[in-house]
């Protein structure tokens, strides 16, 4: 019995090796990135399953996995990657083909949540797509070949970047564009408002963080923020980021990305407050229906599931 798992379970890992998934390192809550860029570091062992890649016959009835759904997380995807974060369009379009190939199903945000948070059936060998920052390309290269496969596909915005003429850096997609991949299947959630960054963990500023992880040095205070602080800035901004996106979008419901898959227990407690039910960080595993973590010291459970991010 063991021997069969065993066997199973390398050829899911194999099999979207293949697909070019790189394999984040599980993060606890307590977990503080010191240096930025680390949450693009690939595992070891997803390097030896790169590196000894075997061919599969595409096997479109066989079950992989049930009653589980593996999440995807993609950045920027476009014809010309711009550095080497980004992923080739052709690379994604060679992943669809793998999975379509090989009876992987695409479900939406909708059916996710509903799967977590309702005990709703998915289908065998479940995949949700997700796409994090709202890059421009997003819309001019990725979104038509995800109409073309008819995937679903969810897109973590960071609001404040969106329709922003001041925004330094990629450029980013415009409220019109989304609306117009909304109107097409496309969902849209939380990435924060203005919270997509690192900051400083000590007044000696030697040391950095993801923001969502704790009170960070205030160049306006001129000091460390207090833990209240903390708090009333990440409640402001994921709130704010919220407002937007039901203006513009109408969501009935609320689901978070963690910036650098970055958080703590306060952090979580803030997003319930919000009323955000789904949050997604950064870990191994498949997520399993009604998989809870439970936070240390508090007497509750909430909803934290892993991605997998795919830049190959």
């Amino acid at each position: 019995m063991k021997h069969t798992f065993f066997k199973r379970t390398l050829l899911i890992i194999s099999l979207f090796a293949i697909l070019g998934i790189l394999v984040y390192e599980a993060r606890s809550i307590y977990h503080t990135p010191t240096v930025k860029g680390t949450h693009r570091t690939r595992t070891a062992h997803a390097d030896r399953l790169v590196r000894h890649l075997f061919s599969l016959t595409p096997t479109p009835d066989k079950v992989y996995y049930q009653n589980k759904v593996i999440v995807l997380m993609y950045h920027e995807v476009t014809k010309t990657p711009p550095d080497p974060g980004a992923l080739k369009l052709s690379n994604l379009t060679r992943q669809l083909d793998e999975m379509k190939a090989n009876g992987f199903h695409w479900i939406t945000m909708k059916e996710y949540t509903d799967f977590i948070l309702h005990k709703a059936k998915v289908p065998d060998n479940a995949v949700l797509m997700t796409f994090d920052d709202g890059y421009e390309s997003f819309y001019t290269d990725t979104f038509p070949v995800l109409k073309k496969y008819q995937v679903p596909a969810t897109n973590f915005l960071i609001t404040s970047t969106i329709s922003n003429p001041k925004h330094i850096g990629i450029p980013k997609l415009t409220w019109d564009q989304i609306h117009q991949m909304h109107a097409e299947g496309i969902d849209f959630y939380n990435h924060t408002n203005d919270q997509h960054a690192y900051g400083y963990s000590n007044t000696a500023r030697t040391q950095q963080k993801p923001l969502l992880m704790g009170p960070v040095y205030s160049k306006k205070l001129g000091r460390m923020e207090t833990e209240n602080e903390f708090k009333q800035r990440v409640y402001t901004d994921l709130g704010m980021a919220d407002k937007k996106l039901f203006k513009h979008l109408h969501n009935d419901q609320n689901v978070l990305a963690f910036p650098y898959g970055g958080y703590t227990k306060e952090t979580l407690e803030i997003c319930r407050s919000l009323g955000i039910d789904v949050t997604f960080t950064v870990k191994r595993g498949l997520t399993r229906q009604g998989k809870r973590t439970a936070i240390a010291s508090m007497q509750v459970e909430y909803t934290i599931f892993q991605r997998y991010w795919c830049n190959t």
